[in-house]
């Protein structure tokens, strides 16, 4: 196949992605906790008209610097800043960001058809998939720390050859650095300086240091930084650096935050996960490390791949989005085991033949975490859950058997239709699957109920659930409070309605009690609270106005 020709393959990979994403984006309601925070976060900053300061409701949002905010603001305002979909867009630039980034790095180290493959190990992750749904920075990160690693690439490749690197590559490493900083902090300056201290010591020559200008590469980074920071800094007297810094990116260093904390090895274990299904070229891979350590431009992707992933193997806070700063070298990597034949000796040859074989086992695990999703939330939705959950287990049995025959015949065509089943299956488990667990979506089930009310009540109070997707769904101003305070909101706000959780019940009934509330009969929604793993009941409570009926929702 000529260039050309795989370049529309990319086009056709990129627009069935861009497509597939999109149609998520719209059906997924908000996620907690972290994806409705941000979306929040960006409406406020849309309707505010405050582009410096990053606010959650009446709080300072310090967990991550501006640029997201920025970038989701910018969609809202071109599409509008209701919908959680709008939010989502800068996830999926990300992604197509770093597909693009993959498959031009692919390009300088292997033929076109290989480069193509490993771009589409990328996109067929299901991790990478997930990540193009949600408003957060993760995807966006990854999509630049591609662009930058590509240019330090190209950095590399002139060190190598004596020769002075293209203006265009130090231009766009530096200002790329920059903007990643503004998305996500130091995560990609450590990604940079960790893979160049590699080659540094691989070489034993501080010649890649001096070709990169670090001098001046920092005056572009704090360019671009220094003007925010400096703004924020002033705006909240230096509160907002101090919670970024100490409260969140310490926090987690020094140990898990937020109840995420697992020992070294973890990301390791969850490696054949993390990147299914190109795992199952990973044996292989590894059996061919001697002649890509070999290889200048293939060390490069070590040089990408295992410092990084080394530290986030020592960070006590343990997130399956942190490697993506490092999936595109791994799939990359991946692609030097379709080359690689099995080693003559038997005991070597059965040990990666067995890896191959567990490594299709990954389909099997997903699949019946699709059929438990199914019985334990899919509620009055359980019966398109198990139907999705259905679909999503063919997928699954297809890119196990295609991945078998690959194993059997080393055929290029059912590695090219395991990635076809797998990308079915992730369509089906996030656009299909996740939807409709309807069980977990309990604030979209508040909400739908709030807005069938014959008269929209003009406050609303929520008393021990308070999770940030209730407060994306309806708006800023929704009140925070307890059981007791509840009570004493609904005395006061009239037409006002008080989302009472079970736990608050006992609280909010004896105050209303005691200041002679006549209250409606209330509505009850139930569901989980996957941010706590707990069943919630959810009473949702008027004054009484008038003689009302029992209703469940």
């Amino acid at each position: 196949m000529s260039l050309i020709s795989h370049r529309s393959i990319l086009y056709l990979l990129l627009g069935l992605l861009t497509t597939f994403v999109l149609v998520g984006h719209q059906v997924v309601p908000p996620m907690d906790r972290d994806e409705a925070r941000f979306a929040q976060a960006s409406k406020q900053m849309v309707e505010s008209g405050d582009f410096v300061t990053v606010r959650f409701q009446d709080e300072l949002r310090a967990k991550k610097p501006v640029g997201i905010y920025w970038l989701q603001s910018v969609s809202a305002q071109l599409f509008g800043d209701e919908d959680i979909a709008v939010y989502r867009v800068p996830s999926l630039l990300g992604l197509l960001l770093a597909l693009v980034g993959t498959y031009r790095a692919g390009l300088l180290l292997y033929q076109p058809r290989l480069a193509l493959i490993g771009t589409a190990f990328l996109g067929t992750s299901l991790v990478v998939f997930a990540e193009a749904h949600l408003a957060k920075t993760d995807a966006m990160l990854m999509g630049l720390c591609v662009w930058q690693q590509l240019s330090l690439l190209m950095i590399y490749r002139a060190y190598l050859a004596g020769t002075t690197p293209p203006r265009s590559a130090f231009l766009a490493f530096w200002v790329i650095m920059g903007l990643a900083v503004l998305v996500k902090g130091p995560i990609a300056p450590l990604l940079a300086l960790l893979t160049a201290l590699s080659l540094v010591i691989w070489h034993r020559d501080l010649g890649l240091l001096r070709r990169m200008r670090v001098l001046s590469g920092l005056a572009i980074v704090a360019a671009l930084v220094l003007p925010w920071a400096t703004l924020v800094s002033l705006a909240t007297d230096g509160a907002f650096l101090d919670i970024a810094i100490k409260g969140d990116f310490l926090a987690k260093v020094q140990s898990g935050q937020e109840s995420h904390g697992a020992p070294p090895g973890t990301y390791l274990v969850l490696l054949a996960v993390l990147l299914w299904p190109a795992c199952l070229l990973l044996p292989r891979a590894l059996l061919s490390l001697k002649q890509i350590l070999a290889n200048s431009d293939a060390r490069f992707l070590v040089a990408w791949l295992v410092p990084f992933w080394f530290v986030i193997e020592l960070t006590p806070t343990k997130l399956p989005h942190y490697p993506l700063p490092v999936l595109p070298a791994l799939a990359l990597l991946c692609v030097v085991g379709i080359r690689t034949a099995l080693p003559q000796a038997k005991l070597a040859r059965y040990t990666i033949t067995a890896f191959e074989f567990l490594s299709l086992l990954v389909a099997v695990i997903f699949a019946m975490l699709l059929i438990w999703g199914a019985m334990n939330y899919g509620g009055e939705n359980s019966v398109t859950a198990f139907a999705f959950a259905g679909l999503g287990m063919i997928a699954a049995a297809g890119a196990s058997w295609f991945g078998l025959q690959w194993i059997l015949t080393q055929n290029i065509r059912p590695l090219g239709m395991m990635l076809a089943a797998a990308m079915a299956f992730n369509i089906f488990a996030i656009a299909g699957l996740l939807p409709a667990l309807h069980r977990i979506h309990l604030s979209t089930a508040i909400n739908k109920v709030i807005a069938q009310m014959p008269a929209p009540p003009p406050a609303i109070a929520a008393a021990g659930y308070h999770e940030p997707s209730l407060v994306f769904l309806l708006g800023k101003d929704l009140l925070l409070l307890n059981g007791r305070e509840a009570a004493f909101f609904l005395g006061e706000a009239s037409g006002g309605v008080a989302l009472v959780e079970s736990r608050e019940h006992d609280a909010f009934l004896e105050t209303a009690k005691a200041l002679g509330l006549k209250l409606d009969t209330p509505i009850q929604v139930s569901g989980i609270n996957i941010s706590k793993g707990q069943s919630t009941i959810m009473l949702i409570y008027r004054v009484q106005m008038f003689d009302g009926t029992s209703r469940t929702g």
